[in-house]
């Protein structure tokens, strides 16, 4: 086993290669061992210059903030920085891959910097609600500028290696191999004099102070209420290495990073990356390998099923629409068409992968040019007869090793792969509308789905560049039972006397990209109607009965123009009606009183719960997968982290005497799950069932 830290002096230069697969990343023995390193060769005197050097694909990476160090004392990041720009001898960092975060940083602390022409630079720890923690905030804006400085710092945005010599970020691109170009260049320059070049000791500023700080006065005056908290403290940072002494900008920072790390929005968003990491994992046992697929079968070329094959020809995959009318499938094939056209007019595909696309793409009603298939997705309407017939004419066509797949969004998978001997070859692929864009897709296991099949799908949907949530079989999955709760409390709080719209703003204060009675609309009112669920009441009414009234209204929602908005081809969004009213005004006792604070938490409290169910339950493997799925299609805010993170952050107990509290407005919401005390009992938080 090769070891973290290797050092190997040639001609005078000593190359420290950091070997840590697949990452390289910074832990608390690879910083002891790069300063004592450092050291070393600096003493042994044998040396006249330094390269810092990875193994792999990229560069250095910065260990996850929520793992506790093993080696309490050694070096933190911002030490091993220090430790590299008071070297004795000119240090000179070889970025390759990704060079980003605490990993850039480490080479802004080296004398020059040196890249390989693929190389991407970036510093996206705002993006995580945090500021960077070994000067980035005090060396970069000496070695760039504020300008570029902030630009970098604020966007998260990585430069390519020609970029970051045009900024002066690095001192060189290199021509060929970039270790051998790296040693070239030091030696052509040892013998002119290569002294150590610090950016704390750089005196001179690429601009006036003025300027400088009135560029970070105007970002800071455009800085909206409820943005990224990590934004001023970066800015203060900032204005510091203009305004302070290098030590007094490193101390500034240090704290800011402190109070970055421990923010409610940087835990947020740390869980949430996390989340979609631990979301992609296919949930077998054993070795199971996933299949190589060659061919992708198709159908049902509807909404759902044009985006899909849409997905799969972006992914490189052949792909066969099949529908039962030729109108239909030649309306298909134009929609899709249609996307490559756009892509081309707009810069986003070069006209041979827009052609390569649209050749993989055929069309027949002839079920039979499936059997070649690997993997066939079914994307028919949905309606149970239809889909069982359907799996009954594709069982007896396709290969018996073939995956056949349904994108049902509620019906029961193992009633349509009962009596099926390729039983385990059947699974839930549940999309999204739009199907394209959305990133997140449902994979429902069967009874019988074997451990191949599962990580065959989850490896699929990967390619797809999706991200696939694992659900066990149950009425409405797991998306649609969390939307349901989303909107039957947000019709709780219309029985109580608040307006929709108020509701929906509400939500929206929060941070929901819309509102639960837009989102109904979206959805479609006769299918939350149709998942099976609790009927919740309230006194006096029950939650089923406005809906029921408002279909039978015929207001189905978005798509037949009017829900609990109307939505006009002429005008830009949903508008509210008042003749809705009179649908469900006599189920209202008065006015209601609520801020929409109170509201936010009622609906929070309701999600929670209902996650908690299907925790408990064993529908869901985590509560993190629920985050995912409310953040990715149901626009629940990122900067909360998901409704379970959300409960997290607001404490478990807070949380259990929120339900207590509201239960008796409608028990079936908010009647508090049993897992709710085994938590407090146990001292636990819902994230402690994530891992």
């Amino acid at each position: 086993m090769n070891e973290p830290v290797s050092v190997q002096t040639s001609g005078g230069i000593a190359v420290l290669t950091v070997d840590v697969p697949p990452s390289n990343v910074l832990t608390a023995r690879v910083r002891f061992l790069l300063v004592s390193a450092l050291r070393s060769v600096q003493e042994a005197g044998r040396a006249h210059a330094i390269v810092l050097a990875a193994r792999g694909k990229n560069y250095l990476s910065g260990p996850d903030p929520d793992t506790p160090d093993v080696l309490s004392e050694g070096p933190s990041l911002a030490e091993l920085a220090k430790e590299l720009e008071a070297c004795t001898l000119p240090v000179v960092a070889a970025l390759q891959g990704q060079a980003s975060g605490p990993g850039l940083e480490i080479a802004l602390a080296a004398h020059y910097r040196i890249a390989d022409r693929r190389a991407k630079l970036s510093l996206p720890e705002i993006r995580y609600g945090l500021i960077p923690q070994a000067g980035a905030t005090q060396r970069l804006p000496r070695i760039v500028g504020v300008d570029h400085a902030l630009d970098l710092l604020i966007s998260g945005r990585a430069l390519s290696a020609d970029a970051a010599l045009s900024v002066g970020l690095v001192d060189a691109v290199a021509e060929g191999a970039l270790p051998r170009f790296s040693l070239d260049w030091i030696n052509k320059r040892v013998s002119q004099g290569l002294p150590p070049r610090r950016a704390s000791d750089r005196a001179e500023p690429l601009q006036p102070a003025e300027v400088d700080l009135d560029r970070v006065r105007t970002i800071r005056a455009a800085q909206k209420k409820g943005t990224n908290p990590a934004i001023p403290k970066l800015l203060d940072c900032i204005e510091a290495s203009r305004l302070l002494a290098f030590e007094a900008g490193l101390e500034m920072e240090r704290a800011a990073y402190e109070d970055t790390l421990a923010s409610k929005y940087s835990r947020a968003m740390r869980h949430v990356v996390r989340a979609e990491g631990r979301a992609v994992i296919a949930p077998t046992e054993g070795s199971a390998a996933p299949r190589r697929l060659s061919r992708i079968g198709l159908v049902g070329a509807g909404r759902i099923g044009r985006g899909v094959a849409a997905a799969c020809l972006d992914a490189g995959y052949p792909v066969t629409l099949v529908e039962s009318d030729i109108d239909r499938l030649e309306e298909a094939v134009e929609a899709i068409i249609d996307i490559y056209d756009r892509d081309i007019a707009q810069k986003r595909i070069d006209e041979v992968t827009h052609d390569r696309r649209i050749g993989n793409l055929s069309g027949t009603i002839d079920p039979a040019s499936l059997a070649t298939a690997d993997l066939v997705i079914e994307a028919t309407p949905e309606d149970a007869q239809v889909k069982r017939r359907v799996f009954s004419e594709l069982d007896a066509i396709l290969r018996r090793d073939a995956i056949l797949a349904t994108a049902t969004s509620s019906l029961d998978l193992d009633g349509l792969a009962a009596g099926m001997e390729r039983a385990g070859n059947v699974v839930g692929l549940h999309f999204f509308p739009p199907s394209y864009q959305m990133r997140a897709v449902e994979v429902v296991l069967g009874i019988d789905t074997s451990d191949e099949t599962l990580a065959t799908a989850f490896d699929f949907i990967t390619k797809l560049n999706k991200i696939p949530v694992a659900s066990a079989v149950s009425d409405g999955f797991l998306a649609h039972r969390m939307a349901s709760v989303l909107v039957d409390a947000a019709i709780v709080l219309l029985l109580r006397g608040h307006d929709i719209e108020t509701i929906d703003a509400a939500l929206e204060w929060y941070g929901f990209a819309i509102g639960p009675f837009k989102l109904a609309d979206a959805i479609g009112l006769d299918m939350l109607l149709s998942l099976q669920r609790p009927h919740v009441s309230v006194p006096g009414a029950q939650v089923r009965t406005v809906l029921e009234r408002i279909v039978e209204a015929g207001r189905t929602g978005r798509r037949t123009g009017a829900g609990f908005y109307r939505y006009a081809s002429n005008k830009p969004g949903p508008v509210f009606d008042q003749s809705l009213k009179s649908l469900y005004a006599d189920m209202v006792p008065g006015k209601g009183k609520l801020t929409r604070a109170d509201m936010v938490r009622r609906v929070l409290a309701a999600l929670a719960n209902q996650g908690a169910f299907l925790v408990q339950s064993g529908i869901t493997r985590r509560p993190s997968d629920l985050d995912v799925l409310m953040i990715q299609v149901f626009g629940f805010p990122r900067r909360r982290g998901g409704p379970m993170m959300a409960a997290d952050l607001t404490g478990v107990l807070r949380v259990k005497r929120d339900l207590d509290l509201f239960m008796p407005e409608a028990p079936e919401l908010w009647t508090p799950a049993p897992l709710w005390t085994e938590l407090l009992n146990g001292n636990r938080t819902l994230g402690s069932m994530n891992d």
